[in-house]
């Protein structure tokens, strides 16, 4: 049987392509999409649910906000949080909320469904995950070429491999703001087309 799941998550191209994610892999089924957190206890108080995916940085009500509502839901389904960002005081903040899960958004969609997998088997992860593993593009590569925040987070997924529409689901952005920020990464890093791009990812 399926899994029965909920994404709230307020940026509709990450929550449209990680539905698509979870239908692809054939182990979920989607039964419903909340864009507005205030709508997320109202939406899941009329389905049958057993996976809920909440995003954690949202306008309204924050994820743990959510979270503390869809708690008091009588079948107890499986809540998982799935953020951008997530350092050790919010992971402190998801593991005392007594969520079941914790997954960056910037983890790889085999990756997650195999997570997703464990969580509803009765493992419970919470950790910091990929992002923790990016270490290797360091904070002084940002400030040294002046790169913004969400520049500095673009080279992180296209250095792991994503592809620009990839970038863009993850990020929740569309395909042409992140190829402007791409252009405006190649001007600061003096290079002249991708190659030389996915060259300089290479030697990092």
């Amino acid at each position: 049987m399926k899994t029965r799941t909920v994404i709230i998550d307020d940026h509709a191209l990450f929550n449209d392509g990680l539905a698509l994610i979870l239908k692809a892999s054939g182990l979920f089924e989607v039964v419903g999409q909340v864009y507005d957190s205030r709508q997320a206890m109202y939406t899941c108080q009329g389905i049958l649910l057993d996976l809920i995916l909440v995003d954690y940085n949202m306008p309204h009500l924050n994820g743990l906000e959510v979270v503390a509502q869809l708690q008091t839901l009588l079948n107890k389904p499986r809540i998982v949080i799935i953020s951008m960002y997530a350092e050790k005081k919010e992971l402190s903040l998801f593991s005392a909320a007594n969520v079941n899960g914790y997954l960056a958004k910037t983890t790889p969609s085999g990756e997650l469904i195999t997570s997703l997998q464990k969580i509803m088997s009765g493992d419970r992860i919470l950790s910091l995950g990929r992002p923790q593993k990016e270490s290797t593009v360091n904070d002084f590569f940002a400030l040294k070429h002046q790169l913004t925040k969400r520049e500095y987070e673009i080279v992180l997924l296209l250095k792991e491999g994503q592809t620009t529409e990839q970038v863009a689901q993850t990020m929740g952005l569309s395909y042409l703001t992140v190829e402007t920020h791409r252009k405006n990464i190649n001007a600061k890093l003096k290079l002249s087309n991708k190659q030389a791009f996915y060259d300089f990812l290479q030697s990092l």
